[in-house]
């Protein structure tokens, strides 16, 4: 049965060669070449403690945040939603390639890791949620697999029950700042005691806030002790 499967894979190496994801120059494993890779700006400290925007000074806030009342306690991004990162976000949001979740949660938790960012307050992780219809159309929620893989790499426990979306809203995508306030407000709610829990909310791309902050707002309701939100990418 091995050889049988190592003669497939020889045949499909020749046949089908692995290809980076963007450039489509071929390579051994992986999503990305060296070159695309190197292209991905990952955010490093100094960053705003609320946004993740890169900041000139060792401040923990940028300008915008500064005297802004805040839901969540902490908001970390892990790179820039630019190319080449945001041409597999898209891929794995609107094209159905769900098993990007593993590359996207490597590229994750080896970056926090690197910056000194610790796991070990944390016991409980959630995601933003959708809409059972929002899922139907889509087949999955990209965030959901994101904090899932998380989870299993972290060892922390993950729950898709605590938030729940109880309103189909349209897309967030080509809407204003106000706009997408008063598209998510009243949106989500949030089950069970969760006094004591530190908990890591996870999404895939942040771009006004609005959605991590309502999410955030029915967590603490609930008793949550403290939320730290970590995006995949951040907007800029």
């Amino acid at each position: 049965m091995k050889k049988n499967n190592s003669w497939q894979e020889t045949l499909k190496e020749i046949f089908f060669p692995r290809v980076c994801f963007i450039c489509e120059r071929e390579i051994k494993e992986g999503i990305l070449c060296q070159l695309c890779f190197e292209k991905i700006v990952f955010l490093t400290p100094p960053l705003c403690r609320m946004c993740s925007l890169p900041l000139k000074s060792n401040s923990n806030l940028c300008r915008n945040c500064r005297n802004k009342y805040f839901f969540y306690d902490q908001l970390v991004s892990v790179a820039l939603y630019q190319t080449p990162l945001s041409s597999l976000i898209h891929l794995f949001k609107y094209r159905e390639y769900a098993f990007l979740k593993k590359f996207f949660a490597s590229l994750m938790v080896s970056h926090l890791k690197r910056i000194g960012f610790d796991f070990t307050p944390y016991n409980l992780i959630v995601s933003v949620p959708s809409h059972p219809l929002r899922i139907r159309e889509k087949g999955y929620n990209q965030s959901q697999l994101l904090a899932e893989e998380l989870s299993s790499f972290l060892n922390i426990p993950y729950s898709k029950n605590i938030l729940i979306c109880t309103k189909y809203h349209k897309t967030q995508t080509q809407l204003n700042y106000r706009e997408r306030i008063l598209n998510i407000e009243g949106n989500f709610c949030a089950q069970g005691d969760l006094t004591g829990k530190n908990i890591i909310l996870v999404d895939d791309v942040v771009t006004t806030k609005a959605t991590i902050s309502e999410c955030s707002k029915v967590l603490k309701e609930r008793g949550a002790s403290s939320i730290t939100i970590i995006t995949l990418a951040r907007a800029q």
